[in-house]
């Protein structure tokens, strides 16, 4: 965009500049796409982005979180409608994500409507959207190359 756009047309835009002291991130790929997503676990990150800006979203009216007994949840996002049974860890979750008993979550970015089976083992793994991870399986990524696992696809 800078090379492209802004650099091309500098002698026929009005550029200003506008300091933002917040925290920002620049996603280029799917390792900076990771990280900018576990960053959002720390209290401080958080806020430096969200402070004083308002989020808009599209409303879907779901339930709070359900944690079933024999759960454990270590410093976690989890948005509205998930349900969780087994282990999760540094993970963010987004809405409708299901966690089955016996599954172990680290450092995971699982978006919307994901489902993960009983015993299965993610490490430094992204799902997409309706993801379905059967029983039993294990996908194991390093923190700087997670696994991608495509939008509705069935492992």
């Amino acid at each position: 965009f800078e090379r492209d756009v802004i650099q091309r047309n500098v002698g026929t835009l009005e550029i200003r500049g506008y300091e933002y002291t917040g925290y920002s991130k620049r996603i280029t790929n799917l390792k900076s796409f990771f990280e900018a997503n576990l960053d959002l676990i720390n209290r401080d990150t958080m806020k430096g982005l969200f402070a004083d800006h308002p989020v808009y979203t599209k409303i879907r009216d779901d339930a709070p979180v359900r944690y079933a007994i024999g759960s454990e949840v270590k410093e976690v996002i989890c948005a509205d409608g998930c349900y969780i049974e087994g282990y999760v860890e540094n993970s963010v979750l987004f809405r409708g994500v299901k966690i089955g008993k016996g599954a172990i979550v680290r450092n995971c970015v699982l978006m919307q409507d994901t489902v993960i089976e009983d015993g299965v083992v993610l490490e430094n793994v992204i799902c997409d959207k309706d993801v379905v991870i059967t029983k039993e399986k294990k996908l194991i990524g390093d923190e700087n190359l997670p696994v991608f696992v495509e939008k509705a696809a069935r492992v």
